[in-house]
């Protein structure tokens, strides 16, 4: 996939062209909770921008409003130079989009969904057969091209999504936590597959709550928390400005959970919810100055973990840098 290209509403894109451009975007529900809050940033040509943050913290409302399935209160998105609130129809043609829950036709096969999607993608009929078998190949699919989808895994059914998304070449690809739900080894295939297409030029923006996906992944992170994007960098930048990185799992109910707590005194406070047995805990991180400090923090919430109630509901936990 090239950004060098004509897109298909006609608009010749090369590597001076800033792909995506957010400048304080404001979204409010109703008179309601303030799901994003002054948001900006741009995405550049052949780069994986990652949006870090808990469930919760507005990355979805984020994507949405640049896929231009909601209007923003306030701000602007341009795609391209387009607008996507003046011109929806422009940028949608240039976003290959998978959102965070998509349904595909059970009874259709891998191949039939490729190619007739395809074609609603603006493909010419004659096209849309061997650019469906390119994707295949490259989606290593090739042993379930005739397969129905209700046939396939999880992780099979996601590397569908993204191939839908990539099929008219799209300069900008938009991923809602695309690895949520999947198993580490099926995690990084989709890595994999994300970085050949950030390597070929494309701008990919996706968003994520796991620390060792933005880690792996992304050229740039932004951290979301409620609603605010507060620091945008590569991930050792903001190691070097934020302090530590802490990881705890939990085994819940027979189910392991990894989650990175990070943060920075007021600057970047995180939170990350877990529930015990039907009840909402909570952690907190905090910038940890390192050494000494940074022990004391863990043994913190260890403790806190070993609480009565907590360690009967956990299987078990693990905390580590």
């Amino acid at each position: 996939m090239s950004v060098d290209a004509v897109s298909a509403a006609g608009i010749v894109t090369g590597p001076d062209a800033v792909p995506l451009v957010v400048e304080d975007l404001r979204k409010q529900y109703g008179k309601g909770i303030w799901a994003n809050q002054g948001i900006s940033f741009s995405a550049h040509p052949g780069e994986v921008l990652g949006i870090l943050g808990p469930n919760g913290a507005g990355k979805t409302t984020l994507v949405r409003q640049i896929t231009t399935e909601v209007l923003p209160t306030s701000g602007q998105v341009r795609v391209l130079g387009h607008d996507a609130v003046r011109e929806p129809t422009a940028v949608k043609s240039l976003l290959g989009v998978v959102p965070q829950e998509a349904l595909l036709f059970e009874y259709l096969t891998v191949h039939q969904h490729l190619r007739i999607f395809g074609k609603l993608r603006g493909l010419r009929p004659k096209d849309a057969g061997p650019r469906a078998d390119e994707l295949i190949e490259e989606l290593r699919l090739h042993e379930h091209r005739d397969v129905v989808v209700d046939k396939l895994s999880g992780r099979l059914r996601r590397r569908v999504l993204i191939g839908i998304a990539a099929l008219a070449r799209p300069p900008i690809m938009v991923l809602d936590e695309p690895t949520t739900g999947l198993d580490p080894q099926s995690r990084r295939e989709i890595w994999a597959l994300l970085q050949r297409y950030r390597d070929g030029g494309a701008t990919v923006l996706l968003t994520t709550h796991y620390m060792e996906e933005a880690e792996a992944l992304c050229d740039r992170v932004g951290i979301i928390q409620r609603g605010r994007l507060l620091a945008l960098d590569t991930v050792p930048n903001l190691r070097a400005s934020y302090g530590y990185e802490f990881k705890a799992t939990y085994t819940l109910n027979g189910h392991s959970e990894t989650h990175a707590l990070y943060g920075a005194d007021g600057a970047l406070h995180s939170r990350v919810d877990v529930g015990f047995a039907g009840e909402a805990a909570e952690t907190e991180a905090h910038r940890l100055e390192g050494g000494v400090a940074g022990q004391a923090h863990g043994c913190q919430h260890l403790r806190w973990l070993d609480r009565p109630g907590a360690a009967g509901a956990a299987g078990g936990h693990g905390y580590g840098v």
